[in-house]
């Protein structure tokens, strides 16, 4: 009876008996002001904090116990969880005994107003760099540029950026074993796309929202997935004096962006032999000049399986790229949003669907709207 005794208290605390690894395993699904508390649970988990290759600080998440945390000073400063989360993480990384981060993420865009937190916040930033992370997700708003030694990272291979005002000043661009990049916020130039693209040549998932874009091409052997999300500011379509906006990406799967078909000079060309799936949202002309129908969306997108298109810009596309329409001989699934129905349904049936041998099912909503 003893010994079973003995058994079921052992039993007790297993996950105290696994390895070093898997215990940092299960913490990383903590925030790291709770990972930090674990150290109270035993003396085996005293210092296991100290080296967790996994620390995400979130200051939405934070509790400092205080009751004015979350709100400003009576002289006009910052709310007092400010500075008890800027010393947290700065104790916390100052602690640390591991060499290497492989997940770091930070998430502080409450600070945004609050320029005397940038330097810390830069400093931590610069710190994960330097402990060659491989996944690294920043939220936070320092005014100014990027800190230029994230586009030399050689061991990052998963990157998301959100609330950076803008890039700029980059006159490298090396990472090596970069897989997936979302930026969310600031404004991209063609000659950072350019350097992007010839930098990073694993990219296989490049995820753009709420940017400022200003991009004439795209070149990628290695990219997989593009997307771009509204309300990102379209500048494809910008009088720049350009002859044509190429996307050349051999093996890429899957592409959603929001395509406007008022630009005045470029035509598109889309090289995407290997598309399987499009989520296209056109919009119409909105400045008295209408696309010409040089471009070859259509013809670019003729080999998805999967094609979903939507926005007041479809008539035009219909209209002047449709009668030179190639066979969608791979397409199954097809849906449509927007589109007037009473000015395009003869056009849409002759020359669309009649274009869709492995057809099997289609969606269409009608809009109404004068177009």
């Amino acid at each position: 009876m003893e010994r079973a005794g003995k058994s079921r208290s052992g039993d007790g605390d297993r996950i105290s008996s696994l390895p070093d690894c898997l215990i940092h395993l299960i913490i990383s699904f903590l925030t790291a002001r709770e990972a930090v508390q674990t150290c109270l649970l035993s003396k085996r988990w005293k210092n296991l904090w100290t080296t967790l290759p996994f620390l995400n600080f979130n200051l939405w998440k934070f509790k400092s116990g205080g009751e004015s945390d979350d709100s400003e000073l009576e002289d006009g400063g910052p709310p007092d969880k400010f500075d008890k989360f800027r010393d947290f993480v700065g104790m916390t990384l100052l602690l640390r005994k591991a060499s290497n981060l492989h997940t770091f993420h930070l998430s502080c865009p409450e600070m945004r107003g609050w320029p005397e937190y940038n330097m810390f916040i830069r400093s931590w930033f610069l710190y994960a760099l330097n402990h060659n992370p491989q996944v690294l997700k920043i939220v936070y708003p320092l005014e100014g540029s990027v800190p230029l030694a994230i586009f030399t990272c050689a061991s990052l291979v998963d990157a998301s950026f959100s609330s950076f005002t803008h890039v700029c000043n980059i006159k490298l661009i090396n990472l090596p074993c970069l897989r997936r990049l979302h930026l969310n916020g600031g404004g991209l130039t063609h000659g950072f796309v350019e350097m992007l693209f010839s930098g990073c040549p694993m990219l296989e998932f490049f995820h753009v929202e709420n940017c400022y874009r200003e991009l004439y091409s795209i070149n990628s052997q290695s990219l997989k997935h593009l997307k771009t999300e509204w309300p990102s500011i379209n500048l494809w379509h910008k009088d720049t004096g350009k002859e044509i906006v190429l996307i050349n990406t051999p093996n890429l799967l899957s592409f959603s962006d929001v395509i406007c078909l008022n630009f005045t000079g470029p035509k598109w060309l889309l090289k995407m032999p290997s598309l399987t799936s499009a989520n296209i949202s056109f919009e119409r002309s909105t400045y008295g000049r209408s696309y010409d129908g040089k471009s070859n969306i259509l013809m670019g997108l003729s080999n998805v399986e999967n094609l979903k298109l939507s926005g007041y810009g479809i008539k035009v596309l219909l209209e002047t790229e449709m009668l030179n329409c190639p066979e969608f001989t791979n397409l199954k699934d097809l849906s449509v949003k927007d589109l007037c129905l009473a000015c395009n349904c003869n056009l849409f049936t002759c020359f669309f669907l009649e274009s869709l041998p492995q057809f099997e099912e289609a969606f269409i909503i009608s809009s109404w709207f004068e177009l």
